[in-house]
């Protein structure tokens, strides 16, 4: 395993700086501020199969997961606390150039409440995708409570 802290290189470093700027553009658009203009960012992301698990167990196709994400611009804009999204312990699972398997956990801060999930991502090296990669799969669990604190 290859985590960020232990200085992952090629496939892997893209597969990692991905998690992280994907995540920065969510909560940019959620938040309201990033401009319509850039959703771009986000389909060109997204591999054509794309496919999400979430943590209660429904599977969500690209299409419509694209769809949702489009009109959830600036879904928690003007809260009281500001909504946000971080990584914490992204870890390089496997490399077998052209794919890579990365897990991390995605935890949120929306009007005062944290949440934690455990993702696992499916990537494939993607020249004209963002960080030259594309986003396959992704399987969500919630973490367990006793884990968010914060």
């Amino acid at each position: 395993m290859t985590s960020i802290k232990e200085g992952a290189t090629g496939l892997a470093a893209q597969c990692l700086a991905e998690v992280a700027d994907l995540h920065r553009f969510f909560e940019a658009w959620l938040s309201g501020n990033g401009a319509a203009a850039g959703f771009d960012r986000c389909e060109r992301a997204l591999g054509d199969g794309f496919a999400i698990v979430d943590p209660a167990g429904a599977l969500c196709e690209r299409g419509p997961l694209l769809s949702a994400l489009r009109a959830a611009h600036g879904r928690h804009a003007g809260a009281d606390e500001p909504f946000r999204i971080w990584i914490e312990r992204p870890t390089v699972r496997m490399v077998h150039d052209p794919v890579c398997l990365v897990t991390y956990e995605e935890w949120q801060r929306i009007g005062g409440r944290t949440t934690a999930r455990l993702s696992s991502a499916l990537f494939r090296r993607r020249p004209d995708g963002p960080n030259g990669v594309e986003w396959l799969h992704v399987h969500e669990t919630w973490l367990p409570g006793d884990r968010v604190t914060r």
